[in-house]
This record gives structure tokens, sequence and C-alpha cells, in this order.
């Protein structure tokens, strides 16, 4: 027995539904290729936001060492010395120093050189917090700050009751080295 199929005009599809199917699919596919790529880049600015954030701690931590510097040091440090001053004899750079007027454009290798470090900072775990590299710090003589009789409070080398002037200026980088944070702070002292 022979079976016959009979097609009515009005049940024969023109393809509609495929190309309607066909249609939200690439919306579809569309719509989370977009979602991919801004997530990618969201990854990205995180861990770049991350990395910065580290640099900063960092940077900011080799601050207060410089500042535990002077805090702590017996006497007033000789800011009289040409070069680069050694830490272990109490020397800072000098007031009139042309080479730190622009620390943004002095080199990792120019700091590792005439900084301090600060290896405390530095990461050495697989956590990835801290610092890629140790924190360097430099700490500058500002000269005398007081009244010398005038009531005019300045910078000035002879004042009478005189208070001590330093800059002290950081710079890290975080766990990789794409961020890298420059800081500076101003940190007196009275030495008898």
């Amino acid at each position: 027995m022979k079976l016959k199929f009979h097609y009515s005009q009005k049940s024969k599809q023109q393809g509609a539904a495929l190309i309607t199917a066909l249609v939200f699919m690439g919306i579809l596919t569309m719509l989370g290729i977009s979602a991919m790529r801004s997530n990618t880049q969201d990854v990205k600015m995180h861990n770049a936001m991350k990395d910065r954030l580290n640099a900063f701690q960092c940077a900011e931590a080799a601050l207060r060492q410089g500042e535990l510097f002077i805090s702590t040091s017996n006497s007033k440090p000789d800011d009289t010395v040409t070069g680069v001053p050694d830490k272990t004899t109490g020397e800072v750079w000098r007031i009139d120093t042309q080479t730190l007027n622009n620390f943004v454009d002095q080199t990792a290798a120019w700091w590792v050189t005439n900084g301090w470090g600060d290896s405390s900072l530095k990461d050495t775990t697989d956590v990835k917090v801290g610092c890629a590299v140790d924190a360097q710090y430099v700490v500058q003589s500002l000269g005398g700050i007081g009244d010398n009789g005038s009531g005019d409070l300045s910078f000035k080398a002879q004042a009478t009751s005189q208070i001590d002037g330093y800059r002290i200026t950081s710079r890290s980088e975080g766990v990789s080295a794409n961020a890298a944070v420059i800081l500076q702070s101003t940190f007196t002292r009275q030495f008898q």
C-alpha cells in the first residue's frame, strides 16, 4: 500500500521562521561578543588599578621610612656633601642639587643608584601584593625654617629659633613595572 501525501498551499512555509531565527541568533551572538569584550576590558582596568594601588602603598611606606630616618637621627643630618649621600653616616641631599628638580624624568636605575631602598616591601610570595622592586626614597635638606626676629617665617639658614625642613621623595613600582608612583612629603624637626 502506497501512502500519498497531500500538501496544501497553506501549509507550505516560505522560510520566514528560519530567517527570523537566524536574525535573532546573529543579534544574540553580537550581544555575547560585546559582553565578553566589556568584561575583558573591566578585568584589565581592575588589574591596572590594583597594580597602581600596590605601587602607591609601597611609595607611602618608603616616605614613612624617610621620615623615620629624620625623626630618629641623633644629630642634624649632614647636607654639605657633594654627590650621593650615605645614609649610614647621616648624610642627606643638599638643597641646591639640580638632579632632584624633576623626579619624574629619573629612571628606575637612577633611583636604585641614588635612592635608599626599603626591601621589606618587596613581594616575595605568589600572592602578588607589594612591590616588584624595592621602594626607593631620597631625603633632601630644605634648610632652616624659623623666626629670625622680624616675624618672617621662612626657610632661612640663619634663623634664631631654627627648625630644619626636609623634602622626602619616594618612588615605587607595583607588582609589575607598568605602574610607577612618586610621592613627596615635607618633614620638619628641631635639632638641639
